[in-house]
This record gives structure tokens, C-alpha cells and sequence, in this order.
């Protein structure tokens, strides 16, 4: 190529095709498998496609297609966390039409290596396709399908379908489909069709058991809450225990949701493919029979809102969880700032009584100094008094006395002020 391509866009470009069933002669067969595999699976299913017996054309990165004979074709595809496996089974293949699995032939060594696949199956069907209705009624006899359970309804413009969706005797569900009018190409869309549905109706169904058993905890956890709110509003506990409490209770809440948050929010996304599927379908009902929307309606929809209902409890819960730790939080926080309050009151009224004392001991020290000096001057004056005739040391200190203080009160005045200046520097530089 003469220009630099995106390293993800063939893979994108290939995601972007239709994988579908071939086309086929009636009547036919179709096994298919979905598995549910984990990362140590998937590298055990990788070693068995690359052993498989038959040689696998890749188209893309996820997609294998292969014949185990001319009338035999395998068909692989991975899903997110599921892998798919078909076989098609035409011409003399598909003959004798039996829910019976041969143990030998193309049609059984098929059969035998793709349910040795690693995986757990999270379903497996059996589809067998006829021209006509009038042809479908003996494998409808065969199928032992339950009579309270059996699905028929007219589907994709003509064709029709039965089927009970049980498990049957060697794990596989059965379907049978008369083509009617109903081109093969339609057919083989139409097939396809009702396999996706089924699989990702399977697939959204995996989140069921997670909100049934999340359920519970979240009965737990609720209340939980309502014990701590009514301790909130009593003032019982300390603020400290409520807070530990409270904060247990998050992280069981974020537990839960680290465990659930992927198979809920799969199963959401699964269920709109089957909705999707569904319609495209364009189901017609058959008098007598329930059809195949009926069916979906009755049990699958129900489940999906109640997953839908686990998610929206599990999201209000650790809504009201944080609710009720930012108010607890404001109220410590409150009592804090209450108490930092009474705190700096109490500072600021020493802070003014220290004031009060340092200028006592200020006019105290004043009166000290002055003191002091007054008695040095003395002895000077008293020697001034021997020397110079009619001088009173007396009256000269009596003089010297109010000035003295007087001096010193300034002095100590002034020396305060030039130590809180030099104090509030540093303070200054630093702001």
C-alpha cells in the first residue's frame, strides 16, 4: 500500500461484516455451542483450534471457518467472554433428520470435537430445518417437547418454529424450523437470528443469579443505614464510631458494585440485543400456541427489570451512604470549628491579660529602673554637695526624681516597640 495504515482498522473493518449462516439446501441441521471462558480457557481454546482436524480460514481476528466435509462446515467466533461454535450439517449430513448424534461419520467426529472444546456451555442447541410444515410434524413428534411449554409462532415473513427452550437429553435444546416460502437466504438470516436471541437472552440471564444474590447484602446494608440514622438523630454513639460505621458500610457497598457492575452492565447491553433481535424477527402469533414474544415477555423481561432494579438500589444506597457521611462529616466538622472557636476566645483573653500584665511589669520595671538610677544619682549629688557650697543634693534629687522615671518609662516604651518591630519582620518577608 502506498500510504500508512491504522494498525486497528482491518480488525474494525471485519467486526463491521454480518457473520452469517450459509446458504443451504432443506432439509438441514445446525449444532451450535456458546461457551463462557475464562483467560486460562481461552489459551486452551486457541491450542485446540490450532490442533483441530481440519484446516480453519481465518477472516479477521475473530472468526474461523472450516469444512469437515463437503456437506459438514465449522464455523468459530469469539465474543467478548463467550466463544461460539457451529456446525451446518447439508445434503447427506443432515440426513437421517434425527435428534439422535451419530458416534461415527463426518457428522459425529464434528460433533464429538467441538463439545470437547474447553469452556462452560452456557447453552446448546439442536436445530433441524424442513421445507414444510406438513414435513416438520414427525420431528415435532421425535422432540418429546412438553405440551404446557411448546412455542410456535410465524416468524421472519413466513417461516414457522416450535419449540419448548428445555434442556434435553444430552444437554441440547431443540428447535425445529419450516422454511415454508421462505427463501434460503432468508432462511439462513432468519436461523441466525433466532440463535443470537436465544445465546444473548442466555447471556443477559447470567446477571440474575449476581442480583439475587446482591440482593440480600443490599437488605443487609439498608438496614444498616437505618440503625445509623437513628443513631445519627439520637446522639447515642460518638461521632467517631458512626463515622467507622458508616465507612464499612461504603466499603461493603463498593464491594458489591466492584463485583456486579460488569455483569449488570453486560446484561443491559445483552437484553437490547435481544429486543433488537426480536424485532427483526417480526413474530406472528399462532392461535393456540403462546409465541416467541410472549415467551420473552413472560419470564426473560421480568428478569432484566429486576437487574435493572438491583442496579438502580445498589447506585440510591451508596448515594444515600455518601449523604449520610458528608452530613455526619459537616457536623464533626462543626463541633471542631465550635471548639477551635472557644479555643481562640480562650487564647485572645489570655493574650489580653498577658498584655495587661507586661505593662504592669512595664510601669513596675520603670519604677525599678528609676529607682536604681535615682539612688546612683544620689551618691553623685551627695559628692557634688562636699564640693560646691549652698547645693542641696536634696533638693537636686527631689528635682531629678519625676524626670528620672519619667525617662525611664520611655525608655522601656521605646525598647518594646523596637522588639515587636524587629519581631514582625521576618513575618512580613515570609507573607
Amino acid at each position: 500500500m502506498r500510504f500508512a495504515e491504522h494498525p486497528d482498522r482491518r480488525e474494525i473493518v471485519c467486526e463491521m461484516h454480518l457473520r452469517r449462516f450459509p446458504r443451504f439446501d432443506l432439509p438441514a441441521q445446525v449444532i451450535q455451542l456458546i461457551r463462557v471462558l475464562d483467560e486460562r480457557e481461552r489459551e486452551a481454546e486457541a491450542a485446540a483450534l490450532r490442533a483441530c482436524p481440519v484446516a480453519l480460514q481465518a477472516d479477521g481476528t475473530r472468526h474461523l471457518e472450516g469444512r469437515w466435509s463437503d456437506d459438514v462446515r465449522l464455523a468459530w467466533e469469539r465474543h467478548s467472554e463467550a466463544s461460539t461454535v457451529t456446525l451446518t450439517f447439508t445434503g447427506p449430513a443432515a440426513l437421517p433428520l434425527s435428534w439422535l448424534h451419530p458416534a461415527s461419520d463426518p457428522r459425529g467426529d464434528a460433533i464429538a470435537w467441538v463439545e470437547a472444546l474447553p469452556g462452560r456451555v452456557i447453552r446448546a442447541t439442536h436445530v433441524i430445518m424442513a421445507e414444510t410444515e406438513e414435513d416438520s410434524l414427525a420431528l415435532i413428534g421425535q422432540a418429546a417437547f412438553r405440551a404446557s411449554h411448546l412455542v410456535s409462532c410465524h416468524v421472519a415473513g413466513g417461516a414457522r418454529i416450535w419449540s419448548d427452550f428445555r434442556i434435553h437429553d444430552g444437554g441440547y435444546g431443540r428447535l425445529v424450523v419450516a422454511a415454508n416460502t421462505l427463501p434460503a437466504s432468508d432462511l439462513s438470516r432468519c436461523v441466525q437470528r433466532l440463535q443470537e436471541l436465544g445465546n444473548y437472552r442466555n447471556m443477559a440471564l447470567l446477571g440474575l443469579p449476581v442480583a439475587r444474590a446482591g440482593w440480600i447484602t443490599l437488605d443487609a446494608v439498608e438496614k444498616r443505614l437505618e440503625q445509623t440514622a437513628g443513631l445519627l438523630q439520637g446522639g447515642v454513639l460518638r461521632d467517631d464510631d458512626l463515622l467507622a460505621d458508616l465507612s464499612a458500610q461504603t466499603a461493603t457497598l463498593l464491594g458489591v458494585a466492584g463485583d456486579c457492575d460488569f455483569r449488570m452492565g453486560a446484561t443491559a447491553a445483552y437484553a437490547r440485543i435481544v429486543t433488537d433481535r426480536l424485532t427483526e424477527l417480526a413474530v406472528q402469533p399462532i392461535a393456540g400456541f403462546p409465541s416467541l414474544a410472549d415467551f420473552i415477555g413472560r419470564r426473560f423481561h421480568p428478569a432484566m427489570r429486576t437487574c435493572a432494579a438491583f442496579s438502580d438500589r445498589l447506585r440510591l444506597l451508596g448515594d444515600r451512604t455518601a449523604q449520610f457521611t458528608a452530613l455526619l462529616r459537616a457536623r464533626i466538622e462543626t463541633h471542631i470549628e465550635n471548639q477551635n472557636g472557644r479555643l481562640l476566645a480562650s487564647m485572645d483573653r489570655s493574650a489580653r491579660m498577658q498584655l495587661r500584665l507586661q505593662h504592669l511589669v512595664e510601669g513596675l520595671s520603670a519604677v525599678a529602673i528609676g529607682y536604681y538610677a535615682l539612688g546612683l544619682l544620689g551618691y553623685v549629688l551627695k559628692g557634688a554637695e562636699k564640693i560646691v557650697p549652698h547645693f542641696s543634693s536634696a533638693l537636686a534629687l527631689g528635682i531629678a526624681a519625676p524626670i528620672t522615671l519619667l525617662l525611664a518609662y520611655v525608655m522601656m516604651g521605646r525598647l518594646r516597640r523596637r522588639i515587636v518591630s524587629l519581631d514582625d519582620k521576618p513575618a512580613a518577608k515570609e507573607a
